[in-house]
């Protein structure tokens, strides 16, 4: 078995795709290809995945990193291009060995561990024999892994990474050599992102797994990849050990020029009054006693684990769930009855956290979707509820354009845009009358390098202009970026706030995992 560190000089020693015979151990993509209809996705792309080493895959949202796992996965076929597995032609027969995680588990919430691994596997009723066996055996294979998990769990009361640890798991027992992971510390908190890749590593080490890392932080390529792939529209630009980049090239590869986000951003003016308040607010279950202010020219960052009571809060203040106790005052004045409109009238612009969900509809054209806020009033508006179609046209020409927007036409459906581009529509809609406040709800998720560089120095030019801006986001990165001043949300409660960065990084983390409260309570 190959050691970590004789596994990482093999990588550095590593040949380039082009010169590996499709014959050599790993999953080995050659020359592949792929177009729907006259839009060419792929373009001559080869990736050679070895056993035993952690591959990261690099590119911008639209590079074609999607398309080119789902051809690995059998979910599309190559135009062009041949597939083999560890020298053998990738069939149906053999498929089963490549396992994609996705970003989004595909886990049943009210069934157990044990029983979401039975899934597909038995036909009728299992047994209680039947499940214990399988108990037995995820124990095992959770013992050798070393990615713990309870067999007998229900899905719904594991936390999100341990939800990871079991989606790993029940690859690895249906006998997966090779593990495509598809963001899969997104929605994690800052010690639970250290052990997973702790766990990638000594998987690929130890257990000579080959494994595909598919993120958008760079940091975490350096410290947990033996080499890199870089996919730019569709070619790939880059295929590097890691020991010889640094993110910032990574960086460039992907966008085709400098990127600067290692940078601190914080406000360059004093706060002025406060804009945005909530005192005492409550929800059953959900938030206790959330005590926060946001000042004019200030950016606020709400830091926090998913499922910690961030989408409450964030539905409180735009005005889709009432809180229970407490109040919200906006510009200085109690807003008596929250709904979307009310919030809308006191000058608060929504960027949810859902840009499919809440932010846009997909199958509408980008001038639509752009009209939605401003469709009560002229020039959209007409007489007698009448709306103007070039008054539309001629807002969402006017920023289409400001935004660099990349569509063939304004009304292109707004589902046709990489993540990227749909939040450039989003941040335009919301932005464009210049709210006095701001609710802006992850951000970045989903987005790549470029793209996140974009909505940053848009949400610098309005705290800029006199925004109180409250930031909810799980990024670290973007927290101590973005921030005047951190709190940290934790089980519904804040736990922890930090004024004045640069901000320590990892009492954030510890924080936002509730470290720093089981430190105390011990």
């Amino acid at each position: 078995m190959m050691t970590a560190s004789a596994l990482r000089r093999t990588a550095s020693d590593a040949d380039t795709v082009s010169d590996t015979d499709p014959a050599a151990p790993g999953v080995v993509m050659r020359n592949i290809r792929r177009a729907f209809g006259d839009n060419v996705v792929l373009r001559d792309v080869s990736l050679h995945v070895r056993p035993g080493e952690v591959h990261a895959l690099l590119g911008e949202n639209g590079a074609g990193k999607s398309t080119l796992m789902r051809i690995l996965t059998g979910l599309l076929p190559a135009d062009e291009g041949t597939v083999t597995l560890d020298g053998a032609e990738l069939t149906e027969g053999n498929r089963n060995r490549i396992a994609m995680v996705h970003q989004h588990f595909m886990l049943v919430p009210n069934m157990t561990v044990a029983e979401n691994f039975l899934l597909g596997r038995s036909r009728g009723i299992v047994g209680r024999n039947r499940l214990r066996a399988m108990s037995r055996e995820i124990e095992s294979l959770a013992e050798e892994t070393g990615l713990q998990c309870d067999p007998r769990a229900r899905i719904d009361s594991l936390s999100v990474g341990e939800q990871q640890r079991v989606e790993i798991l029940r690859a690895l027992h249906q006998g997966a050599h090779y593990l495509l992971l598809d963001e899969p510390t997104a929605n994690l908190a800052p010690p639970e992102v250290d052990a997973l890749l702790s766990r990638i590593r000594d998987l690929a080490a130890n257990l000579n797994v080959g494994i595909v890392l598919i993120t958008h932080h760079l940091e975490e390529v350096l410290e947990a990849c033996d080499r890199v792939s870089v996919l730019r529209g569709g070619r790939l630009v880059a295929e590097k050990a890691v020991a010889d980049v640094t993110t910032a090239e990574l960086a460039r590869h992907m966008v085709g020029r400098e990127v600067g986000l290692g940078v601190r951003r914080a406000a360059t003016s004093p706060p002025g009054a406060t804009a945005l308040e909530l005192a005492g607010v409550s929800v059953p279950g959900q938030l206790h006693d959330v005590n926060l202010a946001v000042k004019a020219g200030e950016l606020v960052a709400v830091a926090g684990v998913e499922g910690n009571g961030q989408a409450t809060l964030e539905d409180v203040v735009s005005g889709l769930a009432p809180a229970t106790a407490g109040v919200v005052r906006i510009g200085g004045e109690v807003v008596e009855r929250l709904t979307p409109g009310t919030v809308r009238a006191a000058g608060v612009g929504i960027v949810p956290s859902d840009r499919y969900t809440r932010g846009l509809a997909k199958a509408l054209g980008i001038d639509v979707n752009l009209s939605v806020d401003s469709s009560a009033r002229p020039p959209v508006a007409r007489r007698w509820g009448a709306l103007s179609r070039k008054a539309i046209r001629d807002r969402a020409v006017r920023i289409i354009e400001a935004l660099s927007v990349k569509a063939a036409s304004p009304s292109v459906p707004v589902g046709t845009l990489s993540c990227g581009h749909a939040q450039r529509v989003v941040l335009g809609r919301v932005l464009d009358g210049e709210p006095d406040v701001l609710l802006v709800a992850q951000p970045t998720r989903g987005l790549d390098v470029g793209a996140t560089e974009f909505v940053w120095a848009t949400l610098e030019q309005h705290r800029a202009r006199g925004a109180a801006i409250m930031l909810i986001s799980s990024d670290l990165d973007e927290i101590c970026s973005l921030a005047d001043r951190v709190v940290v949300l934790y089980r519904g409660r804040i736990v922890a706030e930090f004024a004045d960065g640069p901000f320590d990084r990892e009492a954030i983390g510890s924080a936002m995992g509730g470290r720093q409260i089981q430190e105390n309570a011990a």
